[in-house]
């Protein structure tokens, strides 16, 4: 992520623990993101014109004299028709070795939809898995849960939901993936030759745990852009969300707060 040029640079700490940091800044918004000390960060907090940011690869080598440079903007996603069949980390930046994507940017984590205004679920995703489909139905506005013991196969399973599903775009969010599991995805969709109706947002486990709860929002948000600018049924699949609440609690653990 790039930051803009003639940005006021902060250099002066004033509080450091082991997941954020606060400063004396103005004009800053919350949610907005940063840099410090090149590492990227959150806004979590504001009191006053003491802002607390969270840094996502932890505080560990960072001095108080460490520049804070802020971006001006919350986490957003650019969106477009090029998003299919592309892999991206995060924070919406290309992975697969492609181009970054060329679109609108839309804030992530956006205000959800009244429930009181939806419409009735009442559509099937027929996923072609008869234990789900029967048993389990997944309907259009709905969300069903799959759970799996450590040793049973689920991500073969959540790949035949994406192949078999009859919707428009498949939305893979992967938390806490291991560079094999990745690559199985990978190399699953492209020999299935359906990668141009998939789009992939993924946090491996070399990347920062904290980034993976930034996985669920990047998917919704480009699910969201398909569904409602595109009238297109998009399916979005999300796990391991056992490894997005260990992030909570590691991320509270940082904080001092209770998990």
């Amino acid at each position: 992520m790039a930051t803009q040029a003639f940005q006021k640079i902060y250099t002066k700490l004033n509080q450091i623990t082991k997941a954020t940091c606060s400063v004396h800044a103005t004009g800053v918004g919350n949610e907005e993101l940063a840099t410090v000390s090149g590492r990227l960060a959150q806004v979590v907090k504001i009191v006053d014109d003491n802002v607390t940011l969270q840094i996502y690869a932890g505080t560990e080598g960072i001095g108080t004299d460490a520049e804070v440079v802020f971006f001006g903007k919350a986490p957003s996603l650019k969106v477009g028709t090029e998003l299919a069949g592309r892999f991206f980390n995060a924070y919406g930046d290309p992975i697969d070795g492609g181009p970054d994507v060329q679109g609108s940017e839309i804030e992530i984590g956006g205000p959800s939809v009244n429930p009181v205004r939806r419409k009735q679920p009442s559509e099937l995703i027929a996923t072609g898995i008869a234990g789900i489909d029967l048993n389990n139905t997944l309907v259009t506005g709905q969300k069903i849960p799959f759970f799996a013991d450590p040793d049973q196969p689920y991500n073969e399973v959540m790949a035949m939901v994406a192949l078999r599903a009859q919707s428009d775009k498949i939305i893979l969010g992967g938390m806490g993936l291991s560079n094999d599991d990745y690559l199985f995805y990978k190399n699953t969709f492209e020999n299935a030759g359906v990668i141009d109706r998939i789009i992939s947002f993924v946090n491996i486990t070399e990347d920062p745990t904290v980034e993976r709860l930034l996985v669920p929002n990047m998917a919704l948000t480009a699910a969201e852009y398909f569904a409602t600018e595109h009238n297109e049924k998009v399916l979005v699949l999300l796990t391991d969300m056992t490894l997005y609440c260990d992030a909570l609690s590691i991320v509270s653990n940082r904080m001092d707060q209770i998990p």
